[in-house]
């Protein structure tokens, strides 16, 4: 097999954030996932590259898994469709057992009554696949084979890291853009970023005080370079849709964009009533309005990571 450039072959996948299907528009142009696999200079979007909406459950997440699936099925489809003599090979990606941490501590005892006893019977439950160097090094394919590309925002970006490392008996994913990876779901574990030879991670800044009640996943990294930028933008700037209009809010919407009165008026332990100032520390930081502080930072966060992929030699806009 011909190893130049020319001859390498590119899958990617990317998972959008909770909710994408709803509040992502037709074109996409709310969407930076979406752009990022729509932009990929190579094949045909549906057959080489494969976009999917993240999940529509925003308090479990729970379709994860099953989007986690598809893509995992997939990119062994395209390996199979590429190199045709894996079909009778024996080579397979680590399975949902081993990365869902509610299977594997399901019950491992239990108790019964018979004949006027009670007993407690116990069995061996498989412990959760680690990614060891060895199965590393068993790897069939190679980057100058083939480059696998992953991108995620929010929980796709948990999506995407568990990917990767369901593919570590396979290959390793070439390059890996994450656009503030959070957890949010309870049986999968995307805390290390490993089986990724290159990784970007946009994440918000914590000076924003956007979606203050749950943290970012994905910021461990076993790779071969990673670099890590914080963004003046929302959790939903970050993945290129965020509110700045108050209309616009939802129950469940972020307003850390949205410019609030200069002053407010509350009333003192004796009833008085008090004016205090109310604009934002990011517009006097930057002499800015907040609304075009988290529009900067949304183009710049997505900037970053396609400037990271064009890098490392990805055909990408």
């Amino acid at each position: 097999m011909s190893n130049s450039a020319s001859d390498v072959k590119y899958i990617v996948v990317g998972v959008d954030g909770t909710g994408s299907g709803s509040w992502r528009k037709a074109d996409g142009s709310n969407s930076h996932i979406f752009q990022f696999v729509r932009d990929f200079r190579f094949g045909t979007m549906g057959i080489d590259r494969k976009f999917f909406d993240g999940p529509s459950d925003s308090v479990s997440g729970r379709e994860s898994e099953a989007i986690l699936q598809r893509a995992l099925d997939f990119i062994m489809h395209r390996l199979s469709v590429l190199f045709p003599q894996i079909r009778n090979g024996n080579i397979h990606a680590l399975d949902m057992y081993d990365v869902n941490s509610c299977m594997q501590a399901s019950e491992q005892t239990s108790m019964g009554y018979m004949n006027g006893y009670s007993y407690t019977s116990s069995y061996v439950t498989r412990l959760p696949v680690r990614v060891t160097p060895q199965m590393l090094s068993k790897q069939p394919f190679n980057h100058s084979q083939v480059r696998i590309v992953l991108a995620g925002h929010s929980r796709g970006g948990l999506v995407v890291t568990t990917l990767a490392r369901m593919l570590s008996p396979v290959a390793q994913v070439y390059f890996m853009g994450l656009y503030d990876s959070v957890d949010r779901q309870p049986c999968l574990d995307g805390a290390v970023v490993e089986n990724t030879r290159y990784v970007f991670h946009a994440r918000r800044h914590p000076d924003v005080h956007s979606r203050g009640f749950f943290s970012n996943t994905s910021t461990q990294y076993k790779s071969e370079y990673h670099e890590e930028r914080f963004f003046y933008t929302s959790h939903g700037g970050i993945g290129g849709s965020y509110v700045t209009n108050r209309s616009d809010m939802t129950f469940f919407g972020d307003d850390s964009c949205i410019v609030k009165p200069d002053t407010i008026t509350i009333t003192d332990g004796m009833g008085n009533p008090m004016t205090i100032d109310n604009v934002n520390p990011l517009t006097k930081k930057f002499h800015k309005p907040i609304d075009e502080i988290c529009i900067e930072g949304s183009d710049e966060a997505d900037k970053f990571i396609r400037e990271g992929a064009r890098r490392f030699g990805l055909p990408i806009n």
